[in-house]
């Protein structure tokens, strides 16, 4: 499986690439979501493989394709394999790995949906810790280079591919995709009917450092004091807007409302603020909910982790309502305290 099969506009909940340089195409169907291929998926993937529309640009798959190649498909499928799925319905596969592919039934493609997938999975790859992601594309296949342009792929050279539909050698392009150019186009970039959710700059330190160090912020943070400096606020926060850590800048009416973001650990921690002078509002919920939701439909946590002082229930709130349930009660210290003080520990597990 070396070439993608679709091309398609970005959702709402992200940043779109120039739309001028790309055809629109129809608008998405249903939430996609990315898992894996089952047993009870072959008789769709051998139907898929045996459209010559769709297997005529896969280098790696057999020809004449059957049943038991299905079968031996799903059984040596390897973790950067995936379904994706649309209404539980498999509706193509993608791999996320040191070279990309993809491959889409033909109803499904030029609606997004390649785009879509595919963000998820190079989102997971580099989660990894790797740098750099290949693609070979054959010569002629104008929906994968638009597809592989649109993640951000790169040429990187000229070469032949075998192709197994028409037994021959085939001219074919190498692309070259690294984290950091992905990053830039693709990383975590949100909008809700309120909202806009993205990446920290130097602009919103004045407002961020405004509002935590109000005391009655910073008390219910772990990190922040209200003496704190602008310089030493600005160390906390990067321009990091696709793995762990990250913070995101809460934006409401053009001004800085608070962050949403995921720390590192095991298992991960999600943290948030908001400026008190815009409680009451729902947009903490609004926020939290917008930024968790991506999350785990990039990156597929088995659990995350909170951790909430005991007199800031409406944090705990935000959590209760997202799935999240209090496990524990420990002693917390905070730079904004004097002293430590009791704080509930939150967890959400996947139900998968």
């Amino acid at each position: 499986m070396r070439c993608a099969l679709s091309e398609g506009k970005l959702p709402s909940l992200r940043a779109t690439a120039p739309s001028a340089l790309f055809p629109q195409p129809d608008i998405m169907p249903d939430r996609i979501e990315l898992g894996r291929p089952y047993p009870e998926d072959c008789d769709d993937i051998a139907r898929a493989m045996q459209d010559r529309t769709v297997s005529n640009w896969l280098t790696s798959v057999p020809q004449p394709y059957g049943f038991d190649d299905a079968v031996r498909f799903v059984a040596e499928a390897g973790p950067d394999e995936y379904a994706i799925r649309i209404n539980d319905r498999l509706i193509g596969m993608l791999r996320a790995a040191e070279s990309f592919g993809i491959w889409l039934m033909p109803e499904f493609q030029g609606k997004g949906v390649a785009f879509r997938a595919a963000i998820l999975g190079v989102s997971r790859y580099f989660l990894t810790g790797a740098t750099k992601m290949g693609a070979v594309y054959l010569d002629g296949n104008m929906k994968s280079e638009r597809l592989l342009h649109r993640l951000g792929f790169r040429p990187a050279g000229q070469v032949t591919a075998w192709s197994h539909a028409l037994a021959r050698e085939m001219p074919a392009t190498s692309m070259e995709l690294t984290k950091t150019g992905f990053a830039r186009i693709h990383g975590f970039s949100l909008t809700t009917s309120r909202l806009r959710i993205d990446g920290f700059t130097d602009q919103d330190l004045s407002a961020l450092h405004r509002i935590v160090t109000r005391s009655e912020v910073a008390r219910m943070l772990l990190r922040f004091s209200p003496d704190m400096t602008r310089d030493e606020v600005a160390a906390i926060f990067t321009e990091e807007m696709l793995i762990p850590p990250m913070r995101l800048v809460i934006r409401y009416k053009d001004r800085v409302a608070g962050t949403v973001g995921i720390l590192s650990g095991e298992p991960a921690s999600i943290a948030y603020f908001l400026d008190p002078e815009l409680a009451g509002q729902g947009l903490g919920q609004e926020a939290v909910t917008a930024f968790l939701d991506e999350y785990i439909l990039r990156f597929a946590p088995r659990e995350l982790r909170a951790e909430v002082f005991s007199d800031n229930p409406a944090s705990a709130r935000i959590l209760r309502n997202l799935g999240f349930q209090q496990e524990d009660e420990i002693m917390i210290s905070s730079l904004g305290r004097d002293m430590p003080a009791s704080a509930g520990i939150y967890r959400w597990r996947d139900k998968g």
